[in-house]
């Protein structure tokens, strides 16, 4: 008896050594993310640059009082499927915007602790409405990398390539996974027959929302060839839709914009508290244990379904004769982590591009390009934790640029 309790008493030891040691080699910018909003901080006044540490809320909440042109977002994404008007519409089976709101400005998130205004056209994508008199080139679908996240207009994937005259239409939905870029190519692409298909598939979370939208009924009706809701011809009811959304939003807008943000709400006794509670929790060597050798994420992830529906979209483009690509965007994770939730993802790369590729799906992989450069940095916002900065989706841009035909 003495003797198993020695050994337990061991392992325990030996666990908790692991874990500490595992903790000591993973990077700084992963120790900083317990504490991001002020690292940003920090960061902004090394760099000597102005920052805002409103909320986003208060933000709107004071431009709307000199701006009645600016209005709040909305995107078919689980973030907002708890507004009654969203559940009203599931329930009615009624059909609901992929985005809004229509042709008004919304405020962006501040990754760089500096806000900007978005401009949405007149389908409710961030766009400005003058594209749809150039000749379409390029439909830029995805997620929020696909919609530059964080950034203005100019200053995104489709702002870049439109700079050079390449014309490109955002039809990025922040939050959504690849089943909603499938229903808008389905909705928008017999219409306007770009070319070029990009869509961008962001190894972070993309196969976490498929496992949501997967549950949605409508979305996975798009897998079905001749599925659509006729869109074009149902803009009063999207409109509508978008108004009583606007308003039940603004309410909870204005009731989070009270709370105000304490630069130094973290002191340093919270932040050790922080990390000694994921060493107590052993996370660095769980996470090891259930991603890198049992290789459990492919029992939470459907990569069936992913492949299918990315085989829809490039089927649907081909009607046109158009070409299709699948771009593979990296998570700052995979450069600044180590032995977290996203390797579960990170490690799925090689086998979905293989599969596509055995597919004959065009396949770009930015971290072809990324894995070459030093200062990868660069393309985050403040050198840290986010999505790209301007930099970033201009480098994004001058790649898809050069792969197309």
């Amino acid at each position: 008896m003495r003797i198993v309790k020695l050994f337990v008493i061991y392992l325990i030891v030996i666990i908790y050594s692991l874990e500490i040691l595992t903790f000591l080699f993973i990077p700084s910018e992963q120790k900083n993310m317990v504490d991001v909003k002020n690292t940003r901080i920090k960061l902004a006044i090394e760099k000597k640059i102005n920052f805002d540490v409103r909320s986003q809320e208060q933000v709107y909440v004071d431009l709307k009082s000199k701006n009645e042109s600016i209005k709040p977002g909305f995107l078919y994404a689980k973030h907002f499927s708890n507004l009654k008007i969203f559940k009203e519409a599931k329930k009615n089976n009624e059909i609901i915007p992929f985005r809004g709101p229509i042709n008004s400005f919304t405020v962006s998130c501040a990754e760089d602790l500096q806000y900007k205004l978005i401009k949405n056209d007149k389908y409710g994508f961030k766009n400005n409405n003058i594209i749809y008199e150039k000749k379409i080139q390029n439909f830029l679908l995805g997620d929020s990398y696909a919609e530059g996240l964080c950034e203005n207009n100019k200053n995104d994937i489709a702002g870049h390539l439109n700079e050079k005259k390449y014309y490109t239409i955002n039809f990025g939905v922040t939050g959504t996974g690849p089943l909603i870029s499938l229903a808008i190519l389905r909705e928008f692409g017999n219409y306007f027959k770009p070319k070029n298909v990009i869509y961008l598939y962001f190894e972070g979370n993309d196969l976490d929302e498929l496992n949501y939208e997967k549950e949605d009924a409508t979305l996975i009706n798009y897998l079905n060839d001749n599925f659509n809701q006729d869109y074009f011809n149902k803009y009063d009811d999207i409109k509508s839709f978008l108004i009583k959304a606007e308003q039940e939003t603004e309410k909870i807008i204005y009731s989070k914009s009270k709370n105000t943000f304490s630069p130094n709400k973290k002191n340093k006794l919270d932040i050790l508290k922080a990390h000694l509670k994921d060493i107590l929790e052993i996370n660095n060597l769980r996470n090891i244990f259930k991603y890198k050798i049992l290789k459990k994420q492919e029992e939470f992830y459907d990569l069936n379904l992913l492949y299918k529906t990315v085989e829809k979209m490039n089927d649907d483009t081909k009607k046109w004769n158009g070409n299709y690509t699948f771009v593979y965007v990296p998570t700052w994770s995979r450069y600044f982590t180590k032995f977290t939730k996203y390797d579960a993802k990170i490690d799925l790369k090689k086998e979905i591009i293989n599969n596509l590729n055995s597919k004959n799906i065009k396949v770009l992989d930015l971290t072809d390009y990324f894995n070459k450069i030093d200062n990868i940095e660069q393309y985050y916002p403040l050198g840290f934790l986010g999505h790209y900065n301007s930099k970033g989706y201009e480098k994004i841009a001058e790649i898809i640029e050069q792969s197309l035909d």
